[in-house]
């Protein structure tokens, strides 16, 4: 009897966090909003992305956009249009005159017009031209993120067919979708998407890849439109920002580092839902609030960051006298803008962990080791799914990555990879 009431209990908290799902990192990359947290450009550097819908009878339109890395405001966005088992790529790439845009020949690349706030039915021209899908200002780096508007199923009006199915052909139903008003369900946002991004140096032979962080059940509800604003703040559900921070959240991040000689170690912090530009709406973290929002400087709220730097036999650096656990965490330091570079640096200020520059991270005497990224936590208000809650739990929202490079002869190579981060055990 006690069997039977137990597994009655676990049938009925399973059904319902499959009828109220909230956003949450996915499993095996698959989903319906995609973060790229890194891209560079300029100075030999090029960044291919490519994003796959990998549902075989389907097609989807998904939105990208190119955010600036101080304050996230969008310097360039389009619509693609994936075909079933399609896969869509662009590069960014530097111009000539130093403006930065995104080539793309892909099929999937079509350049549509505005009717009415919807794309028109036919598009003006196939493929992306640099020079032309260019972004509002030059950039060296920045972040993506790629928004999944909604499926158009094979077999419901209108009838896109079997695949392979006609670009052209899923352009038109989704602009008469979006002119007719037709509601976007949760039922039309598969979490279908991967995507990868492919940072490339010739000048040096680099490539860093990294595989676009995939989020689930963002469920968008809003036909994307070109040139609009399209961020985490905008969903119709204001929850749903909130969901997003929660699936992101975090009591803490380790990087490794190697700064031996010929050894370079960098931390990239991306703030995804941060959004200064739109003053940090529906962010439930606070030290994202917009005391400084400057657009001059292309900064905006200083967030409260500390590092403790570990050797590889979890020596600590800079805690004196400490005898007992947690002990304080030193120094202390603050992120201004969206992504941040942070570097590790042998040999400076010994048992400090203090660097003259403030994006940088002393190491003293460690030139291998780990070091413990805590950014200003603050109690999640978000009930999130069952077995998924961060409610109450102190916390950050981020995306933290980490490239090791190296000087192999006269080659620099490298390796991009998100940093580890830790959860507190009252958060499961």
């Amino acid at each position: 009897m006690m069997k039977k009431s137990l597994a009655a209990v676990l049938g009925a908290l399973l059904m319902a966090g499959a009828a109220n799902a909230q956003v949450q990192v996915a499993p095996g990359g698959k989903g319906d909003v995609l973060i790229a947290p890194l891209f560079m450009t300029g100075g030999g550097w090029s960044t291919e992305l490519k994003v796959i819908n990998t549902n075989l009878v389907d097609s989807a339109v998904a939105k990208v956009v190119f955010h600036a890395p101080g304050r996230s405001e969008e310097v360039l966005d389009f619509l693609i249009f994936l075909s079933p088992g399609d896969v869509w790529t662009g590069n960014i790439v530097t111009n000539a005159d130093g403006s930065v845009g995104v080539q793309s020949d892909d099929p999937s690349s079509l350049v549509v017009n505005l009717a009415g706030g919807c794309p028109s039915a036919t598009a003006a021209s196939v493929g992306f031209v640099p020079t032309v899908a260019r972004f509002t200002r030059p950039l060296t780096t920045g972040y993506v993120t790629v928004f999944e508007t909604r499926m158009h199923r094979q077999g419901t009006a209108p009838n896109l067919g079997a695949a392979p199915v006609a670009k052209a052909a899923i352009l038109a139903a989704y602009s008469a979708a979006c002119n007719a008003g037709t509601p976007i369900t949760a039922d039309l946002t598969d979490n279908v998407l991967v995507g990868i991004s492919t940072l490339r140096n010739p000048t040096n032979g680099n490539v860093l890849q990294q595989d676009m962080m995939a989020l689930q059940d963002y469920n968008n509800t809003t036909y994307h439109s070109v040139g609009a604003l399209t961020g985490f703040f905008n969903n119709a559900a204001l929850s749903t920002k909130q969901q997003v921070e929660d699936a992101l959240w975090s009591s803490a991040f380790t990087i490794p580092f190697n700064v031996t000689p010929g050894n370079f170690t960098f931390g990239v912090v991306t703030f995804p839902t941060k959004e200064t530009y739109a003053l940090s709406a529906n962010s439930q973290y606070t030290p994202f609030f917009p005391a400084v929002n400057d657009a001059v400087n292309d900064i905006g709220t200083q967030v409260p960051v500390t590092f403790e730097v570990r050797d590889e036999e979890e020596n600590r650096l800079g805690i004196v006298g400490c005898q007992f656990s947690p002990c304080p965490v030193v120094p202390g330091n603050t992120l201004p803008r969206e992504v941040n570079i942070i570097q590790m640096v042998a040999g400076t200020a010994a048992n400090t962990g203090v660097a003259p520059n403030p994006l940088q991270v002393g190491t003293a005497a460690f030139t291998r080791g780990w070091v413990n990224l805590s950014i200003a936590a603050v109690p999640s208000t978000v009930r999130s799914a069952v077995n998924y809650n961060n409610f109450g739990i102190a916390g950050a929202p981020a995306v933290v990555s980490y490239i090791q490079w190296n000087i192999n002869g006269n080659q620099l190579q490298g390796n991009l990879a998100y940093a580890a981060k830790s959860q507190s055990p009252a958060a499961r």
